[in-house]
């Protein structure tokens, strides 16, 4: 809760994979990728309950053992072509209640901390905004980037002065009747949780995993929340 205002946490985990299959189980750290993620939920002070919406009966007995609520996904929810924001809204309408704000936290981005989650929702709090989005850096400056045509010609992306920025996916804050609304958290208005590459990286593949853990102890080295329970 923040200023009186209900905050709900969601971690969409579905089953399938096509890029690592079983990546959310996967051991990292000396915990399933996924329990990373749900300790930092459950640390947080801004959120009233955390709630895992999943088709795999592997990642409910985990969070069984963890103290995490879990939300059983319909099967048309939890494919390949499934909306995370059609997943959202069958959250929302299952566990009802009334929320000023949802939370959600992909297991994909083990490396986000418990202040990335407080200090998103505080800023979208703060400022009443619609959402709020982690971002991070570009690997290269806008001058690097272009396109390459159907001959394999080179085209350059014009210069900007602007940083340039990539959505991580490690952290959404918004407002549930905007969200429904706009099917989206970028609607106008949407304001940025600025957060370095390393804190923001997801994991997708094989190589992603391999590279999160490179990172792992340079990022979380010192992150006692292995005992934290809501």
């Amino acid at each position: 809760m923040i200023d009186g205002k209900r905050v709900l946490g969601l971690v969409p985990a579905r089953a399938g994979s096509q890029g690592l299959p079983g990546k959310n189980l996967r051991p990292l750290a000396g915990r399933p990728m996924i329990g990373w993620t749900l300790i930092a939920g459950q640390a947080s002070t801004t959120l009233d309950r955390l709630v895992i919406t999943t088709d795999d009966d592997a990642v409910i007995a985990l969070a069984e053992t963890l103290g995490v609520e879990t939300l059983r996904r319909p099967a048309e929810l939890a494919d390949a072509q499934a909306s995370v924001i059609d997943a959202i809204d069958h959250a929302l309408t299952s566990i009802g209640e009334d929320w000023d704000y949802v939370v959600l936290l992909q297991p994909t981005s083990p490396l986000r901390t418990v202040a990335d989650i407080d200090g998103a929702v505080a800023l979208c709090n703060a400022r009443n905004a619609p959402s709020v989005i982690g971002v991070s850096p570009m690997p290269k400056p806008p001058g690097f980037y272009g396109a390459v045509d159907e001959s394999g010609l080179w085209r350059r992306n014009d210069p900007s002065t602007d940083e340039a920025v990539i959505i991580n996916g490690a952290i959404y804050v918004g407002r549930p009747d905007i969200l429904r609304r706009d099917c989206s958290f970028q609607s106008e208005g949407t304001l940025t949780w600025a957060m370095p590459p390393e804190r923001g990286w997801d994991v997708d593949t094989l190589f992603d995993f391999v590279v999160c853990e490179a990172l792992w102890p340079h990022v979380r080295a010192g992150d006692d929340l292995g005992g934290v329970r809501r």
